[in-house]
């Protein structure tokens, strides 16, 4: 017992340790962890986050919460451990076998009542990191509590589990816990994948009032497939991605020729991903065969599905769907519309380059760059000079200077 302790306590030294250390980013990048939008590298401190940071604390609160249950039983607390990432409390008293259950459950109640209080802190705060932040801590607590704690105890080790369902002691608590237990995981699971803890994040209020203008129509007119794709599209926008998937998935079975709708559930699967998933492309390409309603959402499937080939090295299909996007006429905002066409250049040029076409791979990083600046977009612009060099130095060439 002593060697597993001693292990546990190197565990919490290196865990203290990725925690100050994950603290010092997040303090170094504070200001512009809470701009929008959500993107995937504050995504990914989030969830370290909701770990390294949050679990700590539900750890003491768990441990207290055993403690208050010491106390409201009469008895005393001998001794407090807390080691960050796992603690414990040596109960001193004459308790029944009723007071040491509600003892054991104490400490599990104190995570969940953490969970339940970060959620409720964070799930309308104006930056969708902190609300990330504040669901994943949620969905941790939850899921360790009920899930893979009492799973622990089950494999052999020590826990509070064992007294909780020790049905020897305590047939009846015991057993008026399963049901509850049971109930408790599915209807979080329920509630979890089908968005309800989420909650839509909008820059103005502006943008609220329409976001739930378009929700009230939507509501009304249920058999209005376009209004009903656009409520959909509104909620991913706002960040409520699991209530844009429950949604669509109904929308899918009642439509299930609608290519919009498939263009919609890959851009749903990709969310704030680093690359796309076949599932995605799979999507992509059933959207494209089953028609979409402009060029402009043509162009977007062409682009993703580009990008779909190009993270697999099929260089020659990616380039067949890069010329297609830009073969079509798209209209809309202009900025808007020339930033797409920057986008698309640049993603040609990375597959020229791949494919050892600089000419074309410069013709096209320069369109790029020429489109960005026409907007005025100077870090866009800098960011695709980066990919020119990219260029030049595969090319041999030398690095162009005058910008």
């Amino acid at each position: 017992m002593s060697a597993i302790l001693g292990l546990f306590n190197i565990f919490s030294l290196i865990y203290i340790f990725r925690s100050l250390q994950l603290g010092a980013v997040i303090w170094r990048e504070r200001p512009s962890l809470t701009q929008e939008p959500l993107t995937p590298h504050k995504k990914s401190l989030a969830e370290q986050a909701s770990f390294f940071i949050a679990v700590p604390i539900g750890v003491f609160l768990h441990e207290f919460g055993h403690a208050l249950a010491v106390w409201a039983s009469g008895g005393q607390v001998a001794e407090f451990g807390y080691r960050a990432f796992w603690g414990y409390v040596v109960p001193q008293g004459n308790f029944t076998l009723a007071q040491n259950w509600f003892i054991s459950l104490a400490g599990t109640l104190g995570s969940l009542i953490f969970g339940v209080a970060i959620w409720l802190l964070l799930k309308n705060n104006p930056s969708s990191t902190l609300r990330y932040f504040g669901l994943r801590a949620f969905r941790f607590q939850v899921y360790f509590s009920t899930i893979y704690y009492p799973v622990f105890t089950l494999l052999g080790f020590e826990g509070d589990w064992k007294t909780i369902y020790n049905f020897g002691t305590t047939p009846i608590l015991s057993g008026l816990t399963v049901p509850f237990h049971v109930g408790l995981v599915l209807l979080f699971y329920w509630g979890d994948r089908t968005g309800w803890f989420e909650r839509p994040f909008h820059t103005t209020i502006a943008a609220r009032d329409q976001f739930t203008t378009l929700q009230q129509k939507a509501e009304r007119n249920p058999h209005d497939a376009q209004l009903q794709l656009q409520y959909i599209d509104a909620l991913r926008q706002s960040g409520t991605v699991h209530r844009a998937k429950t949604k669509l998935k109904s929308f899918l079975k009642e439509n299930p020729g609608s290519g919009t709708a498939y263009l919609e559930t890959a851009v749903l699967d990709i969310a704030n991903k680093s690359h796309i998933s076949k599932r995605a492309g799979q999507h992509l390409q059933k959207a494209l065969s089953l028609g979409l309603p402009n060029p402009s959402s043509q162009a977007y499937a062409h682009q993703l599905l580009a990008k779909f080939y190009l993270d697999r090295n099929k260089l020659e299909e990616a380039l067949d769907q890069l010329n297609q996007a830009l073969a079509l006429k798209v209209d809309g905002e202009v900025t808007a519309v020339t930033r797409h066409q920057s986008a698309l250049y640049h993603l040609r040029s990375q597959t020229y380059r791949r494919q050892k076409k600089y000419d074309l791979a410069m013709q096209d990083i320069q369109q790029a760059i020429t489109l960005a600046q026409k907007i005025g977009d100077d870090k866009l612009a800098a960011h695709y000079r980066e990919e020119q060099a990219i260029i030049q130095n595969h090319a041999g060439i030398r690095p162009i200077t005058g910008y």
